[in-house]
């Protein structure tokens, strides 16, 4: 199974909407590249549930599944909620998160008996061999339940807007993956995706720099500005399943069919 995290450290950047599309493209599959639907696992790390909000799998007034992962370091009995209607042979699944996810990361930093770090990466290691692919979705911080997520991950999927404040926050968390790296040598940086794009001189000479210098692989499809983007959050949607012939799905076709040619499906050892 590979693990694939979404993150960077500015909120709205898209993270939710990119981990979402990624899931529900990559389990749907690409006839028209000839590409079957993968077996996938959708990692709600955030508390605010905006992910599990749009599988309509999230649940305010109980601990949520990743919680409990993240106290006990264990997959455990119904942590995995089955996502119907969106893959064929219902392929898609997701472990919901909400805020009782501020609490088990108390929990775990007063726990000193067990390793604090590893907890996602030993329940995870419970269910690879039923999915191809785990996409965590990870909020804009590096709480706890980050560090493990970046301690189980194999891909780093950087979601980043062509504004001052994405590209002054991207050198910063290059180097805190860099230092996490300490603790997962197979982390590495997928790439940088932009999101949000709108065309003009500001943007075009920004994603120059990015390219060229901020010393990161960047994707090269860009997902662009699309209201319609926005929209389909209010009805609980991917763009895909709110509006296919939307710029920011057709943009989000293309970017999981680079990916995927990219880095293939699973390097060998990955699996299982």
């Amino acid at each position: 199974m590979k693990i694939v995290s979404v993150i960077n450290l500015k909120g709205g950047c898209a993270k939710t909407t990119t981990a979402v599309s990624m899931a529900e493209l990559l389990a749907e599959g690409d006839k028209k590249r000839k590409r079957p639907g993968s077996r996938v696992l959708l990692f709600d790390n955030d508390k605010q549930g905006n992910a599990s909000r749009m599988f309509e799998v999230y649940n305010r007034d109980q601990e949520a599944e990743a919680c409990r992962i993240m106290r006990t370091g264990h997959m455990g009995e119904n942590s995995i909620r089955r996502v119907s209607g969106i893959a064929e042979d219902e392929k898609l699944d997701v472990i919901p998160c909400n805020y009782f996810m501020e609490l088990a990361e108390l929990a775990v930093k007063a726990d000193q008996d067990h390793a604090q770090h590893d907890r996602y990466k030993t329940a995870l290691g419970e269910v690879a061999g039923e999915y191809d692919y785990c996409i965590i979705d990870n909020p804009p911080d590096l709480g706890m339940n980050v560090i493990n997520a970046m301690v189980a991950t194999h891909e780093i999927i950087i979601p980043v807007c062509l504004d001052a404040y994405s590209l002054d926050g991207l050198e910063e968390l290059v180097e805190q993956i860099n230092q996490v790296k300490a603790l997962n040598r197979k982390a590495r940086i997928a790439g940088v995706l932009i999101t949000d794009y709108e065309k003009s001189d500001t943007s075009e000479a920004a994603e120059s720099w990015l390219r060229a210098k901020s010393g990161c692989p960047v994707f090269s499809q860009k997902i662009r500005h699309s209201t319609k983007a926005k929209d389909a959050t209010f009805y609980h949607q991917t763009p895909t399943r709110y509006s296919v012939r939307s710029g920011a799905a057709q943009d989000y076709k293309a970017f999981v069919a680079e990916y995927v040619q990219k880095f293939g499906n699973l390097a060998a050892g990955e699996r299982g």
